[in-house]
C-alpha cells in the first residue's frame, strides 16, 4: 500500500479505509445508525431518538449517539450535513 503523507492524503486514506470496514461490516444501512449498528439507541437514553443522514454517503446516525441537541439537529438538516468520516 502507497499513498502520500499530506494532511489532505492521509485524511482520503482514513475515509477509504473506515468505510471499507463499515461496508465489511454485518448490519443494514438502512435501518441501523452507522455509529453504534443499533436500530435503537444503546444505553440509559430515551428509547426514540431523531435520524439524520450525512448527505454525501447517504448513512443514518442517531441525534444521540452524535450528541447533537435538538438545536443542533435542526441546523444541520438545514443545511449539507457530512457525518464524522465524510469531514
Amino acid at each position: 500500500m502507497s499513498f502520500g503523507t499530506s494532511k489532505k492524503e492521509m485524511a482520503c486514506e482514513r475515509r477509504k479505509f473506515a468505510l471499507s470496514i463499515l461496508n465489511g461490516s454485518v448490519f443494514h444501512m438502512e435501518n441501523n445508525c452507522a455509529m453504534c449498528s443499533a436500530s435503537k439507541p444503546l444505553g440509559s437514553g430515551p428509547p426514540t431518538t431523531d435520524w439524520i443522514q450525512c448527505d454525501t454517503c447517504e448513512r443514518w446516525f442517531h441525534e444521540q449517539c452524535l450528541g447533537m441537541n435538538q438545536d443542533q439537529l435542526q441546523e444541520a438538516r438545514a443545511s449539507n450535513w457530512n457525518c464524522f468520516l465524510c469531514n
